[in-house]
């Protein structure tokens, strides 16, 4: 366990010195920011507009995580400092799991701002403050957690699987879209009732909504947590491999 927690400062304290952390965490916020103010602006429903950060986070998430997962392995060989880690007394399950761990935390780090534009809105509309109630919030804040984990497994297995940055970057946009616009263009495309069904389960849009109205659905913690075993499980053994 001594470990893990070197390991995950270590990944932790990389993060922060990274000037890509620095970019995209003000590239996260000022498009957060400018999200929320323009839904407030041009809606007047509170709980509507926070529906809609939840969705601009989510959003957020096609740019933001592939960068921030593009460097877990690919960048530890490009340094050479990868062969030093594997031959260390480590096992790949505890570098994995502590480099994600890494990953997740700088991303709760990034989201934990946006909760100030809440405060803001209380502020600004003191007459609506009792309509921004706290279950739904927490609900919405836990799916994207939860979203952002099963993304940020998807990129370290694409980091893990190739020793350039930009295609480790590119793979995990790729697979991340299918879980962005299937729910979005799918029930358009196609008359198919399961094929519907299918596409909805997969909309990480269509989850954060429910969560931010207060509906938290048992199927999407299941989704999620599998997504994220799965694709953890899948780089210990494209690590195992590569040893």
């Amino acid at each position: 366990m001594r470990t893990f927690f070197a390991l995950w400062k270590r990944e932790l304290s990389a993060m922060f010195l990274s000037p890509i952390a620095y970019v995209m965490l003000m590239f996260f916020l000022l498009v957060t920011g400018c999200g929320f103010y323009w839904l407030v602006k041009e809606n007047l429903e509170v709980m509507r507009s926070v529906q809609g950060l939840m969705v601009v986070i989510w959003a957020c998430m096609l740019i933001v995580v592939p960068v921030l997962t593009m460097r877990t392995f690919a960048e530890e060989r490009k340094n050479g400092t990868f062969e030093t880690m594997m031959t260390a007394p480590v096992k790949d399950s505890t570098v994995v799991t502590a480099k994600f761990a890494g990953v997740l935390s700088f991303f709760m780090l990034m989201c934990a701002p946006t909760l100030l534009y809440l405060v803001i809105a209380r502020l600004l509309a003191p007459e609506a403050a009792h309509l921004i109630e706290a279950g739904p919030i927490a609900a919405g804040y836990l799916m994207v957690c939860l979203i952002g984990a099963a993304f940020i497994a998807m990129g370290m297995l694409a980091s893990a699987l190739t020793s350039n940055q930009i295609i480790a970057a590119i793979s995990t946009f790729s697979v991340m879209s299918i879980f962005f616009f299937g729910g979005l263009f799918e029930p358009h495309l196609s008359k198919n009732p399961m094929v519907r069904e299918i596409g909805g389960y997969l909309s990480a849009a269509l989850h954060l909504m429910e969560a931010a109205r207060g509906v938290f659905d048992s199927r999407s913690l299941v989704l999620y947590l599998s997504v994220t075993v799965f694709f953890l499980f899948a780089t210990v053994k494209a690590i195992e491999a590569r040893r």
